[in-house]
């Protein structure tokens, strides 16, 4: 009986982990973040604004894009696109879209909530300098409200943007994958993470 216990406990061990780590190169770096890596490449991916928008058109992804790799990134609304949990993939919807669809009002909402969070995401790049102003989506009541949607990034630099996702599936239970496509340095990386709805 003691030897099952043990390897029921090291089972449940292994299991926990693997949720959480969600492969190898991603690992949980908060309660609602991730991060994937390739080389010395991080994206990381959080859904706290998310989690209360699971009745919503559209869904609210914190991302962090930085790297200090001795080539330039190369980020626009192309290189990200979101999987759902039914294989489905999403590319970023064009701002005027997600204004009429989604509401102003939701959208600054959402930059005011994430405005008040712990920048936790910025300690991954202390060795960075971040480009400011970065914005997919214009906040229509405060900063960031200019787009700047096309966006260079030389070495051991990083920025902070809010994206915004089509979600028909509403509330699903499942994984999630937002993926970073640069053909241009050849760098690509899959986040996988669930959300984990609001009541």
């Amino acid at each position: 009986m003691g030897i099952k216990h043990i390897h029921l406990s090291l089972a449940a061990a292994a299991l926990a982990t693997s949720l959480l780590a969600a492969g190898p190169s991603v690992s949980k770096v908060s309660t609602y973040g991730f991060a994937g890596r390739s080389g010395e490449v991080t994206l990381l991916v959080d859904m706290d604004a998310a989690r209360y928008r699971g009745g919503e058109k559209y869904v609210p992804l914190l991302i962090y894009l930085g790297h200090t790799e001795r080539k330039t990134l190369h980020a626009d609304r192309t290189t990200f696109t979101l999987t759902d949990p039914s294989g489905a993939r999403h590319p970023l919807p064009a701002p005027e879209v997600v204004t009429e669809a989604y509401g102003p009002n939701l959208v600054s909402n959402d930059y005011t909530y994430l405005g008040r969070l712990p920048d936790y995401g910025s300690m991954l790049f202390l060795a960075n300098v971040q480009i400011p102003r970065v914005a997919f989506f214009a906040n229509p009541s405060g900063p960031p409200r200019i787009l700047y949607d096309k966006v260079e990034l030389p070495n051991r630099t990083f920025f902070i943007a809010l994206l915004y996702f089509p979600n028909p599936m509403g509330k699903a239970s499942g994984t999630y994958t937002l993926t970073y496509d640069d053909p241009q340095s050849g760098t690509r990386i899959e986040v996988p993470f669930a959300i984990p709805w609001a009541p």
